[in-house]
């Protein structure tokens, strides 16, 4: 669970062959007498991102079976967290359909303390009573967040207004409260597709921010209404959390968190980027800054309360253990800010300020959150994944899921090893094999290829990431194989893992290649890339209708 603890904690088909090409250049002939084109047809996989610990998707899965097995197939990808009363059915259903299985884990964690924390600094409290409470001392001003103020369609306080009176209305009639909203519509009247309002927002560094707002929709169509909150360093941004809004739906808030991290000014923008058609309203924006929201509890991600003058106060001593009882890294909507309750015995006063630090989980899109790459516990899941696998499947090969992490290298633990970010996962990943052959020194190993891409993920600036990703490659050892998702690419990346030593399966389909043309071309303009071994068809929509038409191109039946 990269945690979302959802779709991309998926799953992949898998050879238990295990071997190390050498490495090859891009424009290296063939071996005169090597037929490198059966050397791809290695590795022919199905790819299954359900939840398969419902008896009822298991089931979708095996019925699978017979057809991928005459399409020629021969290894099925999908998570180890299989319905128990269903394990040997499936392992038989694999056996008799001649598909190797290839477990996917190494997910996250099972504890939501193990997240990964963003840290906050000194958050006001103020002592009343056997009680602290959040005294907000950064209250961000939002000029005319209820759009109210308008002088026709042009609102004030908001600098930016793409195609005021054409694409952005004061709508007068459409309201969530108040005498007036914010209606967009026609953005494909911007060349762009543009249609957004914006103003800059002061921040406190290292504080935690809450965006609420109303919106209300008719019949929006490839258009997604985003929030966020950007900047002019290199990260670009603060905020990567998005929110569901329906096609059409009445006036519903939505919610999002973000931490300001080193920022002390921003700009808020709000509308959509590249929408196509229908219409959206927006009222009652509001930015505040909050504490204890999701405060972490791990060693890992300490609390600490201090006094303006200085004094540390001990938790357990001067006040109770500091929790969130509504803790859900994966929900913001509808959150109360936790009080800090004091001891009967505290030395802190009546009235006194307070400053409180501690690490709280941030989201990116909908619901991906990240693990912590430094908490032993981790690695105990880990641990305990490959046992269970190895109990319930004991499949050929197995699958790590260290893609898509955009979130690391920020919690006190991570930060006290001294690391780069690409050092750290460099680090984890070298570990996380390690786990596999411990207990299955003969299963193949494999990972997906954007963390360790110099083309893809592993670069600068990356999201929520603390440091550059560059060099994470160098912790993949020679028996880790690459599936490589990057079909935008058209194989330009894969010599960077042909000359590490390391084979490939390219991870096509993705839910649009329904005639196989695309993992057609990808194998040729790869013609010359030693390592290649195989496809996967992949799909994360549940479209299996091409399966049998994709491998036609990939591999022949």
């Amino acid at each position: 669970m990269n945690i979302s603890f959802a779709a991309r904690s998926i799953i992949y088909s898998i050879s238990a062959l295990n071997f190390v090409i050498p490495a090859a250049a891009l424009d290296s002939p063939p071996s005169i007498n090597h037929n490198w084109a059966e050397d791809r047809k290695q590795h022919r996989w199905l790819f299954v991102a359900r939840d398969l610990t419902n008896p009822i998707e298991v089931d979708r899965m095996v019925a699978r079976f017979p057809e991928a097995h005459a399409a020629g197939y021969n290894g099925v990808v999908f998570s180890y967290n299989v319905a128990k009363e269903k394990t040997a059915e499936v392992r038989e259903a694999a056996k008799k359909n001649r598909l190797e299985i290839i477990a996917t884990v190494f997910g996250g964690t099972r504890d939501r303390n193990d997240v990964e924390g963003v840290p906050v600094k000194n958050s006001l409290f103020t002592a009343h009573g056997n009680t602290a409470s959040h005294t907000p001392d950064n209250i961000p001003s939002v000029i005319n967040g209820d759009f109210e103020s308008v002088t026709e369609n042009r609102l004030s306080g908001w600098p930016l207004q793409d195609d005021a009176g054409i694409a952005t209305f004061a709508d007068h009639e459409t309201v969530h409260s108040g005498k007036t909203s914010l209606r967009m519509e026609s953005s494909i009247k911007n060349s762009d597709g543009h249609c957004r309002v914006s103003q800059p927002i002061k921040l406190l560094p290292y504080r935690e921010y809450r965006i609420s707002l109303w919106i209300k929709s008719d019949g929006l169509k490839a258009t997604v209404p985003e929030v966020k909150v950007l900047t002019s360093t290199p990260q670009g941004c603060v905020s990567w959390q998005t929110f569901h809004v329906d096609p059409t739906q009445e006036w519903r808030q939505h919610a999002i968190i973000f931490n300001s991290y080193d920022e002390a000014s921003a700009n808020i923008y709000l509308g959509f980027w590249g929408g196509k058609s229908g219409k959206i309203w927006w009222d009652d924006l509001k930015v505040e800054e909050i504490a204890l929201v999701n405060v972490i509890r791990r060693p890992g991600c300490p609390v600490s309360v201090h006094g303006e003058n200085g004094t540390a106060y001990e938790e357990g001593k001067d006040y109770e253990k500091i929790v969130d009882p509504n803790f859900h890294p994966w929900i913001t909507d509808g959150r109360t800010e936790p009080i800090i309750k004091l001891t009967s015995n505290t030395r802190i006063k009546e009235g006194e300020r307070l400053l409180v630090s501690y690490y709280h989980p941030i989201i990116i899109y909908d619901d991906r959150v990240t693990f912590c790459l430094s908490e032993p516990k981790v690695f105990d899941d880990w641990r305990n994944e490959i046992k269970q696998a190895e109990e319930m499947l004991h499949p050929a090969g197995y699958f790590m899921s260290h893609d898509e992490l955009r979130c690391m290298n920020q919690c006190a633990l991570c930060r006290s090893k001294h690391m780069t970010a690409g050092e750290l996962l460099a680090w984890n990943v070298h570990k996380a094999a390690a786990i596999i052959r411990d207990i299955r020194p003969d299963a193949s190993i494999w990972v997906w290829n954007d963390m360790f891409d110099p083309m893809h993920n592993a670069v600068d600036h990356f999201y929520a990431v603390k440091g550059s990703l560059a060099g994470s490659w160098k912790g993949l050892d020679k028996d880790v194989g690459i599936v490589n998702w990057h079909g935008g690419l058209k194989g330009k990346n894969c010599k960077f893992f042909a000359d590490l030593g390391l084979k490939q399966i390219l991870s096509g389909f993705y839910d649009g290649d329904e005639n196989g043309s695309g993992i057609k071309e990808w194998y040729a303009l790869t013609s010359n890339v030693e390592g290649i071994t195989g496809a996967m068809y992949t799909t994360w929509e549940d479209r299996y209708g091409a399966m049998s038409a994709w491998a036609k191109q990939a591999w022949g039946r």
